[in-house]
């Protein structure tokens, strides 16, 4: 049993111990959170045999094999505390290394001022993954918004692959195009109109390729949703690869002007500091590299955040796998993680 005393980044241990069927023991001073109960879960749901022992000190963790309860549709909660988003950012991957198909119904927040959003998951997340697996057959879809009250609703489908190919990432490419998602709930229209117009402001001094729709989520029957508004923004490069960031209304952020110019300002910051991938996708796609085929991966990033270097340490811990960093270079070799449970087709 492998042993960590912090906290940071307990979603990437969990992570890491549930792909590598080894078990972890978390040590905290102060609990995290009710996410953390959520997370797991979560966990247990996808799994059969998984076994957790929570107190005041800690969390015991012995995972069991991913089989998405063989392919029935399910349907989860996934609470207030924080987004969607984030408990996708690991549903996903995984989803890769299950025994069926995994078909599931997230219920809560689709944009929150913490995670990234839903709409950044399918545009440019999603798409990271399958730079490393190309034939991954995947279907996320938002059925309804929901901002502060949690009323938000996506139905994810993946299909499980054997392998994660090794991948070379070294240039990203000029920034060719721009495209966005600005949503809202119980709001005028005209504030997402002004989002957009403010948005456009920006990059119009730096690229002419510029698309943001706007999506205004309608009332329904028995629900009562949160009024809000946000939006997400994508830079796509020439050679296919996303640039994601958001930014939503808040105490701060108290008008569609600012919001819009705020959100165009922080995708113009990723783009010049964050290499291929951005700040909230980097440590996915180192986490990719280490579980990959046994053959030489390489990536080029930027700005590395505090999460990511955290993430870093995980992966040697568990997998054993070291990263050599040259020139903003990451290259290791992958521990050649497959699938062995998978069903034939």
């Amino acid at each position: 049993m492998i042993s960590f005393q912090q906290v940071i980044n307990f979603r990437e241990i969990l992570l890491c111990s549930t792909l590598s069927e080894r078990a972890v023991k978390i040590e905290f001073q102060q609990y995290p959170g009710p996410h953390l109960q959520t997370m797991l879960k979560l966990l247990q749901l996808i799994q059969t045999g998984c076994k957790i022992d929570v107190n005041t000190k800690g969390i015991i963790y012995i995972p069991g094999i991913i089989t998405n309860q063989d392919g029935m549709l399910q349907t989860y909660n996934c609470g207030v505390e924080r987004s969607i988003s984030y408990y996708l950012e690991i549903l996903l991957i995984l989803s890769l290394f299950g025994k069926a198909p995994l078909n599931i119904e997230l219920n809560g927040i689709t944009n929150d001022q913490t995670d990234q959003s839903v709409d950044s998951i399918i545009n440019a997340y999603i798409p990271l993954i399958k730079k490393f697996c190309p034939e991954w057959d995947v279907s996320l879809k938002v059925t309804r918004r929901g901002f502060l009250a949690g009323t938000g609703t996506i139905i994810l489908h993946s299909k499980p692959i054997k392998q994660i190919q090794a991948t070379t990432i070294i240039e990203r490419g000029p920034i060719c195009k721009i495209r966005g998602v600005c949503s809202g709930s119980k709001v005028a229209p005209n504030l997402l109109n002004r989002v957009v117009s403010q948005c456009r402001n920006v990059f119009n001094d730096y690229i002419p390729d510029v698309w943001i729709h706007t999506d205004l989520q309608k009332s329904q029957k028995g629900i009562e949703f949160q009024n809000g508004y946000a939006v997400s923004l994508i830079a796509e490069s020439t050679n296919g690869l996303f640039i994601s960031c958001d930014c939503e209304y808040s105490n701060d952020l108290n008008n569609p002007e600012k919001v819009g110019e705020t959100a165009a300002l922080r995708l113009l910051d990723e783009i010049k500091n964050c290499g291929c991938f951005d700040t909230t996708q980097q440590q996915f796609a180192l986490l990719m590299m280490a579980i990959s085929q046994r053959k030489v991966s390489q990536i080029k990033l930027g700005r590395i955040s505090t999460h990511t270097i955290e993430t870093l340490r995980i992966i040697r811990s568990i997998f054993g796998v070291t990263f050599n960093i040259e020139d903003s270079v990451f290259s290791c070799i992958g521990c050649g993680l497959m699938n062995l449970s998978r069903q034939t087709q």
